[in-house]
């Protein structure tokens, strides 16, 4: 049984959330194991499902006591909604077949996503029973900046501002299920580190993070290279140096892997993405 946890309940569990957290075979995502994730990061997340707007946080109740919680927002303009907290002890199974009964009732129409380390075979072994859709398989690599030294950049590199982003556009590429398209990024432009790499006059490669994190790479031929994939990175990983961060995260394909582990990323989990239409 789900039902809606209050203040209460959520002091009450928080510990016991948060020792699911850390259990990649126990939780889902965002990720609490990662070396990186402190517990009071993860107290500060679960406070803001329970305190905001278009999120909540429901206890899941087997055999007459709580067995864990599940963590999620949505946006009604979208249509969209994502679980993003996910610490469930026991009965995987049922806490994700009861999950989709309730968002059925109160999300109908809505798309519903789900991501998980791999890891938690229970969870998506429910979601392939329950009929929803694998979008996303990556392994999730962290770069830690502390002992990085900003390399020289290669002179194809060109960051991208106002002034070209109708360059940028001409070449990220997005399916049905990308967030953060063009005219979404462009809205925010200024949270975000954006570059293209040029090859005889032709942006051929682009990048674009934000807040630490790497959200695509792509290329105008789709076609991986390694060359292109390090020296878009390498440009990033100088920006969030001289930022000050301590840390980019990124979560690599397969193709893009073995460069990635080249560079200096470290693999903690591998992750998919699950989605229902309600």
């Amino acid at each position: 049984m789900l039902i809606r946890a209050t203040k209460s309940d959520i002091e009450k569990y928080m510990d016991f959330a948060y020792s699911l957290a850390i259990d990649q075979m126990r939780s889902g995502y965002p990720l609490f194991s990662d070396g990186i994730s402190t517990k009071a990061q993860f107290i500060k997340h679960l406070w803001s499902g329970f305190e905001g707007k278009d999120s909540d946080i429901l206890l899941f109740v087997s055999n007459e006591k709580v067995d864990g919680l599940i963590q999620y927002f949505y946006m009604e303009q979208d249509r969209y909604l994502q679980i993003n907290g996910f610490y469930i002890n026991g009965d995987t199974e049922r806490a994700i077949t009861e999950f989709i009964e309730y968002a059925r009732e109160d999300f109908a129409g809505y798309s519903v996503y789900f991501g998980f380390p791999k890891k938690n075979s229970r969870a998506i072994t429910a979601l392939q029973n329950s009929g929803c859709e694998l979008v996303e398989e990556a392994y999730h690599d962290i770069f830690i900046l502390k002992n990085f030294v900003a390399q020289s950049e290669s002179t194809d590199v060109v960051k991208v501002a106002e002034s070209n982003f109708f360059e940028f556009r001409k070449t990220h590429k997005t399916d049905e299920y990308t967030y953060w398209n063009s005219d979404r990024i462009y809205k925010t432009l200024s949270d975000w580190s954006i570059y293209l790499l040029y090859r005889d006059g032709t942006a051929e490669g682009y990048i674009c993070a934000r807040n630490g994190e790497i959200f695509d790479l792509g290329y105008r031929d789709t076609i991986f290279d390694a060359n292109t994939y390090k020296a878009l990175v390498t440009a990033v990983l100088n920006d969030l140096k001289s930022q000050g961060r301590k840390h980019l995260i990124f979560f690599n394909e397969a193709e893009s892997q073995t460069a990635a582990l080249e560079i200096g990323f470290n693999c903690v989990a591998e992750y998919v993405l699950y989605v229902k239409n309600i």
